[in-house]
């Protein structure tokens, strides 16, 4: 296993995917990709947002010191966007949360993660 792709949106249970993420990542000597998917806004609160999110979450990858990369996408499709960057990019692995921060700011958790886990070319871990 070589890389993870993990999928953000700032709520509780992406959190914990991360923290799964970075233990098989450790494990395994893995690359982490993490992704933030954001609806298109007309105000920049919803890039700031996300980029927050993933602020955070270099905060962390970095204190564990395990490889990632860091992804903002604006879509209307949060889960495509995962299925396709899970072909496009040769993951081994997708990791996203059960469940999303909610309508106002989530993106891909939730039912995404029921899409994602069945259409991924790649084992999918979903964390509770």
């Amino acid at each position: 296993m070589q890389k993870i792709l993990i999928g953000v949106d700032g709520s509780e249970h992406s959190k914990k995917a991360l923290v799964e993420a970075i233990k098989i990542a450790e494990k395994f000597g893995a690359e982490i990709t993490v992704v933030s998917v954001f609806y298109p806004a007309p105000t920049p609160s919803a890039h700031e947002f996300s980029h927050r999110i993933l602020e955070d979450a270099k905060a962390v990858l970095e204190y564990e010191k395990v490889k990632y990369k860091l992804v903002s996408v604006t879509d209307t499709n949060p889960s495509k966007v995962i299925i396709d960057m899970t072909r496009e990019g040769m993951f081994d692995l997708v990791v996203v949360g059960s469940k999303g921060a909610g309508a106002a700011h989530s993106l891909l958790l939730g039912s995404h993660c029921n899409r994602i886990a069945c259409e991924s070319p790649v084992n999918v871990l979903i964390v509770k």
